[in-house]
């Protein structure tokens, strides 16, 4: 019955967007959260984001309205990025760059159509 209350209070609409909260810590904190957006005909997933239990993002992906292209990123347990990814028609497309738990930047990699082109190291 607790769980039900808090996920009634946490699901609630922004202009046309609803944000739906699943599952929690023992401290309250929803371990993720899905953004979808309503349009006259359908409800799009636009954003699925999940949570450390000590409430900083663990996981994030936005989606464009045919779920193929997105951003993921993901984050160390204090904050810091850990990683981003691009895609383009559910292929690696774009950049995709790692951070070290410091929050340094270690590398980039160019990709298009899900082949890698190009690789940068940064020093440390």
């Amino acid at each position: 019955m607790n769980k039900f209350f808090v996920f009634f209070i946490l699901t609630f609409l922004q202009g046309n967007n609803l944000r739906l909260a699943h599952d929690f810590y023992d401290n309250r904190i929803p371990k993720s959260i899905y953004t979808y957006k309503e349009t006259s005909s359908e409800i799009i997933l636009k954003e699925s984001t999940s949570y450390y239990k000590n409430g900083n993002i663990s996981y994030k992906v936005e989606y464009d309205a045919n779920g193929l292209n997105s951003r993921k990123t993901w984050w160390h347990n204090n904050g810091n990025k850990s990683k981003m990814i691009t895609f383009d028609a559910g292929k690696i497309d774009g950049i995709w760059i790692t951070w070290s738990y410091e929050g340094l930047k270690i590398s980039e990699r160019f990709y298009k159509d899900g082949l890698m082109i190009k690789e940068r190291f940064h020093q440390k």
